[in-house]
C-alpha cells in the first residue's frame, strides 16, 4: 500500500523556535491557508495541527492575531485550535468567535459553560444555535446574555423556551420589552404580562390616590379584558384552541370577558369559551350558532356556568353574526355592535323594559364605541320614559 505523503514541518518547528516574528506571521498566514484549502488532503491538515497550536499561544500577539483572522472562516478546524483561540486576549478571541464556522453544538456548549460572559453574549448572537445552547442560555445566563439571545433574529425560539424567559424575569424590563417585541412569542405569556401590567397599574392607581377604588377597578379590568380579547381574536385556530384552556385554567375567562366577546363580535373566541365551559366541540357549538337553535344554545350556555339574566346578549350576537356574515369581516364588526342593539330591543321574550334597560347597560360597558354611545343614549331614554 502507497504511504500518504507527509509534510515536512520540522521547518516549521524550527521557524517557530528561531524565526524572526515576520517569518513566524508569515507562517501563520500560510498555514491557515493550508487549513482552509478544500483541496487539501485531510493528511496534510492533520499534519499542521500541532503548529498551529504552537502559534496559537506564541508569545508575540501579532502572529496570533494573524492566525485567528485567516482562520476565522476555515471550516472543520480541529477542537483544540478552536479553543486556544477562543481562550486568547477578548479583541482576538471575540472576533473569531462570532465568525468560525467550525462550532458546533458541543463546542458552543462547552464555551457557554466555562466562558466568561464576553463570549457567551457572541455565542448568544450566533445564526446557527441549537436548542441545547437556547435552553441553556435562557436557564443559566445572566440578563445581558439572554437579551442577546432575544435580540437574535436569525433563530427560532421555541415557545417553552419564550415561557423559561418570562417566568426568571418577569420582573426585569430589557428582557420583558424584547420578549413582547418577538412575533413568535406565546400568546399566553403575552396574556400572562397584559394582566401583570394591569395589576401594576391598579395598585398605582389606588396608592397614588388618582381616582376612587371602584372607578380603578372597573377602569382596570375593562383595560384588561379588552387586551385579553384583542389577544385572542388575533389568534390562529391552532393557537386559540390552546388558549381557550389556559386562559378559563387562570380563571381569566369571566363571564364578563364572554359577554364582551359577544358584544364586540369575537365570535370564536365565545364559542370556543362556550365549547371548553361546557364540555362540547367548538364545531359543535358553531354549528349551534349557524342554525340559529336558541334552545340548544341556551342549553350550552347554561352548562357554561353563566348568569342566565344575560343570555340575551349571546344569543343576540348569535343572531347578529349569522345576519351579518355574507359582509366583509371589517365591514361586519363595524355593523354587529349596533345590530346587536336593535336585536335586543325588537326581538326575544323579555319580561319588562327594565331587563332590556339592564341589557343595554351590559352593552354600554363591554361593547365598541359605537354600541356604547349608543346603548347609553337608549337605556337613559328608556329609564326616563319609564
Amino acid at each position: 500500500m502507497q504511504q500518504e505523503q507527509g509534510l515536512n514541518t520540522s521547518v516549521f518547528d524550527e521557524i517557530i523556535e528561531t524565526g524572526r516574528i515576520q517569518a513566524r506571521v508569515r507562517l501563520a498566514g500560510q498555514l491557515a491557508q493550508l487549513a482552509a484549502d478544500r483541496e487539501a488532503s485531510d493528511y496534510e491538515k492533520r499534519s499542521i495541527i500541532p503548529t498551529l497550536l504552537k502559534l496559537a499561544s506564541d508569545p508575540v500577539k501579532q502572529v496570533r492575531i494573524e492566525l485567528a483572522e485567516k482562520l476565522a472562516k476555515c471550516e472543520d478546524l480541529h477542537p483544540d485550535v478552536v479553543f486556544s483561540i477562543v481562550a486568547d486576549d477578548s479583541d482576538i478571541a471575540l472576533p473569531f468567535l462570532a465568525e468560525t464556522p467550525s462550532l458546533d453544538n458541543f463546542r458552543m456548549m462547552a464555551i457557554l459553560k466555562v466562558g466568561d460572559q464576553a463570549r457567551q453574549l457572541i455565542i448568544a448572537a450566533r445564526a446557527n444555535l441549537a436548542d441545547e445552547a437556547i435552553a441553556y442560555i435562557c436557564d443559566k445566563t445572566e440578563v445581558e446574555v439572554c437579551a442577546a439571545l432575544l435580540d437574535n433574529e436569525a433563530i427560532h425560539i421555541k415557545a417553552q423556551y419564550y415561557r423559561r424567559l418570562y417566568t426568571r424575569f418577569r420582573e426585569v424590563p430589557e428582557i420583558v420589552e424584547r420578549l413582547l417585541a418577538r412575533s413568535d412569542l406565546p400568546l399566553e405569556v403575552r396574556i400572562m404580562q397584559a394582566k401583570r401590567a394591569s395589576g401594576k397599574v391598579h395598585s398605582l392607581m389606588l396608592e397614588r390616590g388618582w381616582v376612587a377604588a371602584n372607578d380603578a377597578e372597573e377602569i382596570v379590568v375593562d383595560a384588561e379584558e379588552t387586551t385579553l380579547l384583542k389577544i385572542m381574536s388575533s389568534a390562529s385556530d391552532t393557537e386559540l384552541e390552546r388558549l381557550v384552556p389556559f386562559v378559563c385554567n387562570k380563571g381569566m375567562m369571566t363571564p364578563s370577558v364572554i359577554l364582551r366577546s359577544a358584544c364586540l363580535g369575537e365570535m370564536q373566541v365565545m364559542a370556543g369559551a362556550l365549547a371548553y365551559l361546557s364540555n362540547q366541540t367548538k364545531t359543535r357549538v358553531l354549528e349551534i350558532i349557524k342554525a340559529g337553535n336558541a334552545a340548544s344554545l341556551k342549553g350550552i350556555y347554561t352548562r357554561a356556568g353563566l348568569p342566565l339574566s344575560c343570555f340575551n346578549i349571546v344569543l343576540a350576537a348569535c343572531d347578529a353574526s349569522r345576519q351579518l356574515s355574507e359582509m366583509p369581516a371589517h365591514l361586519a364588526k363595524h355593523r354587529h355592535g349596533g345590530l346587536l342593539i336593535e336585536y335586543l330591543l325588537t326581538r326575544y321574550q323579555l319580561d319588562n323594559g327594565q331587563d332590556r334597560s339592564n341589557l343595554l347597560d351590559i352593552v354600554s360597558r363591554l361593547g365598541d364605541d359605537h354600541a356604547r354611545d349608543l346603548a347609553k343614549r337608549l337605556a337613559a331614554q328608556m329609564k326616563f320614559a319609564a
